[in-house]
């Protein structure tokens, strides 16, 4: 079985601004962003999901068509209160709390990576239980947290793992073992 993750282009929103679960718009330069994807994407037939944030659902819609199952798993991380917020304006000491302890630590009024982690995993279990090929159209948090669990890289650490945006990760199942064949290519 392969499960191919493809995080969504760039988004159209200024550098040092909070989002994640805000549905922002995709960049002026989506279209060619798309022709990249377009030349990466592997030959056959999948299963698509996407994220249901427009910037995900978006490029599912351009690469496959009106076909993607959206799945609210597949959202990038709650940032609550921040959202929308410059990471500036966050109260110090509040964001250093978050910081110390990101991966149980909950954003005021979201969630925290491991809540991210563990509806990211749960997805990927029932894909694996179902065995057809999957594409998933999602975000940066999701997909890190995949890569972390496969490569028994902990969450804590799992930042080291690069995830740009238009890239595709692919990971191969076989006997319930998932490997990473490539990522962020």
């Amino acid at each position: 079985m392969e499960i191919y993750l493809i995080r969504h282009t760039a988004p159209a929103i200024e550098s040092g601004i909070c989002y994640g679960f805000s549905d922002v718009d995709v960049a002026d330069t989506f279209e060619e962003e798309v022709a990249l994807i377009r030349t990466k994407l592997p030959a056959g037939s999948f299963d698509v999901y996407t994220s249901p944030l427009q910037r995900c659902r978006k490029l599912a819609a351009a690469l496959f068509g009106e076909v993607a199952i959206s799945d609210d798993r597949l959202q990038e991380m709650n940032f609550g209160d921040w959202e929308m917020k410059p990471w500036e304006s966050i109260g110090r000491a509040e964001l250093q709390k978050w910081a110390d302890d990101f991966v149980i630590e909950k954003v005021p009024g979201g969630e925290s990576y491991e809540d991210l982690y563990t509806r990211s995993m749960e997805m990927i279990a029932e894909l694996i239980e179902k065995g057809n090929d999957a594409v998933l159209v999602t975000h940066g948090g999701v997909i890190r947290s995949v890569l972390a669990h496969v490569t028994n890289t902990p969450l804590v650490d799992s930042f080291e793992i690069k995830v740009n945006y238009g890239r595709i990760s692919h990971l191969h199942v076989e006997d319930d073992q998932i490997k990473v064949i490539f990522y962020n290519s």
